[in-house]
């Protein structure tokens, strides 16, 4: 994959993530600066996610720990075949949010 498309699946994730949680009205706050988005939540707690150009991939750190995604067929998964989508769900009910990304 070159960094162009990189660049346009990570934009495409994090729009989801923004619809999603808007959707399904999450009390939650995102924030984006370069490379990173971070989900706020009421209690000053985080979630952040990035993008790694140099070895495209997305990372996420949350309250469960840092996990890295790669692209592969049609979506991010970790190095044990979970899906970015799995974790994020989890990382955002730890907050006490109920949210569905898939």
């Amino acid at each position: 994959m070159d960094t162009l498309k990189f660049h346009q699946l990570v934009e495409q994730t994090w729009h989801t993530i923004e619809e999603q949680l808007e959707e399904q009205d999450c009390d939650v706050d995102c924030e984006m600066h370069g490379a990173v988005m971070t989900l706020h939540f009421s209690d000053d707690s985080q979630i952040v996610i990035n993008k790694q150009e140099a070895m495209l991939e997305l990372w996420l750190a949350s309250k469960l720990g840092g996990f890295h995604f790669k692209y592969q067929n049609d979506d991010w998964f970790d190095r044990d075949g979970r899906s970015f989508w799995e974790h994020l769900e989890q990382a955002v009910a730890k907050h006490g949010e109920t949210v569905s990304f898939q």
